[in-house]
């Protein structure tokens, strides 16, 4: 996977937008030094928004040399009983200008599978969450109680919602720790695969 270089989350009205950049996996390999905090300029780009709480899309953009990929993923998922929920999700990739249909072809079918796959990460988390009324926190946690604040607006009647659940929140995640620490990972991986080659 790569490294991500900038995350943010914003909640305001019915949407809530999650901000993401990072280096994709080819660059994250190398070993190259990374500059956190940076949205622009990154190898790998998303824009996921929830328009209310079971419909997101997700506008992509992966950069590989002089070539970006744009795709949007498009997923909705809503409760059938308590304890279960019907998961539905899509995928388009933008045509590239000057490739021909086959290749084209290829690249979607690729891109399509590697998005999914990453999608469906987060689907193997959703089948072991559980709510905890009262969770203990830290500071990396993130923004647990303005994410609940936010559906709730969805479980009342709309003549109920308040403003504290609609109102703009901004969550930035400081990334340096622990791209310093994955930079670590990587460095000492590559080190070892070195190794490895020389002794054949």
């Amino acid at each position: 996977k790569g490294l991500p270089t900038y995350f943010k989350n914003v909640f305001e009205g019915h949407l809530c937008t999650q901000y993401y950049a990072g280096t994709n996996p080819e660059h994250a390999a190398t070993g190259a030094r990374i500059e956190v905090g940076q949205y622009e300029g990154q190898t790998t780009k998303s824009e996921a928004t929830y328009y209310g709480p079971s419909y997101l899309v997700d506008k992509l953009w992966d950069s590989y040399g002089d070539m970006t990929i744009e795709s949007i993923l498009i997923t909705c998922h809503y409760p059938v009983t308590t304890s279960s929920f019907v998961l539905m999700y899509g995928m388009i990739v933008k045509r590239i200008p000057g490739l021909d249909d086959a290749t084209m072809a290829g690249v979607a079918r690729k891109m399509t599978r590697l998005i999914g796959a990453g999608f469906l990460e987060d689907v193997k988390i959703w089948q072991n969450k559980t709510r905890i009324e009262n969770p203990l926190l830290c500071e990396s946690d993130g923004p647990v109680y303005q994410l609940r604040r936010w559906y709730e607006q969805f479980y009342v009647d709309a003549a109920d919602v308040t403003e504290e659940m609609t109102q703009r929140f901004e969550f930035e995640v400081d990334t340096t720790h622990a791209n310093e620490n994955w930079q670590k990972e990587v460095e000492e991986n590559l080190r070892r695969r070195m190794e490895e080659d020389a002794e054949y």
